[in-house]
């Protein structure tokens, strides 16, 4: 039985920030261009069909697409790279997908597509049809990407969960630990003037901290959505505490609350309470377990709580970042949920006038009225057309309407149920936040931006939960109990022994 301290593979891990770090030097010597690198490793995971290896490459993609310009830069060359990247993932694995019988686990996520037909069809009569049809594109190829990379893993019974793991822990040790050590370096940690002019942000982001990701309202969510996948691959899966875990689940809140995003700490928080939850109703995990872990959450809530109330310093402290009072010595006065949402509330009443305008259809797949008038002159635009809206709810019926927003729900209902049912609760809890998140700024088809992180993570969620999955039915074929952090020895390929089904 192998112990808790070999819940990942050190070698691994050290190897994949070594990859990751060659990547972000190769591209800041040749301007961005150095990234074509990952083709050659691309085909040689191809070749020797090594589902890790494939997941490291386009969880490599989607990290480096949000990266910090002084740390990874970026330039046209690399928006091609990267959407050549997920097209060769998305055609060659939903091909390979075709010859074999794909887990049940992978369907939920696949009800997305009737939005996505829907908005298909609505678009055409949209702001500026062009422009949807092409994010429409670009949204099936990445999902699909993200989807064989997910079914590769659940169906390769030589990969072992410790290197999975592995995988998901060098982008989580990057992106909160290099955002921990740019703390001191407000040069390149910090969002300055330029910019937040050149992405389009407004006065308010600047001096925010941003870490190793381009912006701050990037770094929020996505540190938010990985806290909570290690949070719940802990507790479902691994099933004792581990000291990586424990170090990156701590620096978490540290990250947000230098970032001063609202949004972002109280999805941390909900990633929190919810995963809880779910881990209270799970089936499959020993009372023993539950009961120490629930003790230990429990009392860690308790004193963070105290942490922060127990001083009238600390209260002003925690209403000052609630409500967006600059300043050390800043004074909250209005305390009203107006006051709480006032920052969104502009957007949000905009794209209700525009659900007014087509109550039934909406206005077009991720477009904003000012593309109506647009003279597109070059790809260049139609590739780079970036929009900012309020929360999700606003945003679908301000972009599909009524049906739309039916359509919507009824992925957010099939999608829950049935990962519950099929007990894949990593996956659950991360799209769970990813939803949270969106209430603060829509990026759910963001998929070269935000979208495309949390994305992947939502799906290396899944492929988690089939190998954990796997694991407790091999312990059920060998005769055994699936004790936490027991991984039995892979079975032998037969009929007997397909991949998982539930």
């Amino acid at each position: 039985m192998k112990r808790a301290e070999n819940a990942y593979s050190v070698k691994w891990l050290v190897w994949g920030l070594i990859g990751l770090g060659t990547l972000c030097a190769l591209m800041k010597a040749t301007g961005g261009a150095g990234f074509l690198i990952i083709f050659p490793f691309l085909l040689v995971a191809f070749a020797k069909n090594r589902a890790e290896l494939l997941l490291y490459a386009i969880l490599a993609t989607a990290m480096l697409t949000v990266t910090n310009g002084a740390l990874a830069p970026k330039g046209f060359a690399f928006s091609i790279a990267a959407r050549l990247v997920y097209g060769l993932a998305a055609g060659v694995l939903v091909l390979q997908a075709t010859a074999r019988k794909m887990p049940k686990i992978l369907t939920p996520l696949l009800s997305i597509f009737l939005y996505v037909a829907f908005q298909a069809l609505a678009s055409s009569q949209g702001w500026q049809p062009i422009i949807s049809y092409l994010k429409l594109a670009l949204f099936v190829i990445v999902f699909l990407a993200f989807w064989g990379v997910a079914g590769a893993a659940c169906t390769d019974r030589r990969i072992r969960p410790q290197t999975l793991r592995s995988v998901v822990l060098v982008f989580a040790c990057f992106l909160i630990f290099g955002s921990l050590a740019l703390i001191p370096f407000p040069g390149i940690g910090k969002m300055g003037a330029a910019e937040a002019v050149e992405q389009g942000l407004n006065v308010d982001s600047v001096g925010l901290f941003m870490g190793v990701t381009f912006q701050p309202q990037t770094l929020g969510p996505a540190v938010s959505l990985i806290a909570t996948t290690l949070l719940a691959d802990m507790l479902f899966f691994i099933r004792r505490w581990n000291m990586l875990y424990l170090a990156l689940l701590l620096g978490a809140p540290v990250l947000l609350y230098y970032t001063s995003s609202r949004t972002a700490m109280g999805t941390w928080l909900a990633g929190i309470c919810f995963t809880t939850f779910v881990f209270v109703c799970a089936n499959g995990v020993s009372s023993r377990w539950k009961g120490r872990a629930l003790g230990a959450l429990f009392l860690a809530g308790m004193l963070c709580g105290v942490a922060l109330f127990a001083t009238p310093e600390m209260r002003d402290k925690v209403l000052a970042f609630a409500f967006k009072a600059r300043g050390e010595n800043a004074v909250v006065t209005d305390t009203s949920f107006t006051a709480l949402t006032s920052s969104r509330q502009g957007l949000m009443d905009t794209a209700m006038e525009n659900f007014a305008e087509s109550p039934f259809i909406g206005n077009g797949f991720q477009v904003a009225k000012r593309m109506e008038a647009m003279d597109i002159q070059s790809w260049t635009q139609l590739l780079s057309a970036p929009i900012e809206k309020g929360v999700w709810i606003t945003a679908i019926l301000e972009e599909g309407g009524a049906l739309g927003m039916f359509f919507f729900i009824l992925f957010i209902l099939v999608s829950f149920y049935g990962l519950l049912t099929r007990h894949a609760y990593i996956c659950t809890c991360s799209l769970f936040v990813f939803l949270i998140s969106n209430l603060g700024e829509f990026t759910f088809f963001s998929m070269s931006a935000n979208g495309g992180v949390a994305w992947a993570l939502v799906f290396t969620g899944l492929a988690l939960d089939a190998q954990r999955l796997r694991a407790a039915r091999q312990a059920r074929l060998w005769g055994r109990a699936a004790m936490p952090g027991a991984y039995p020895r892979p079975m032998p390929a037969g009929p007997s022994y397909g991949p998982i089904q539930s």
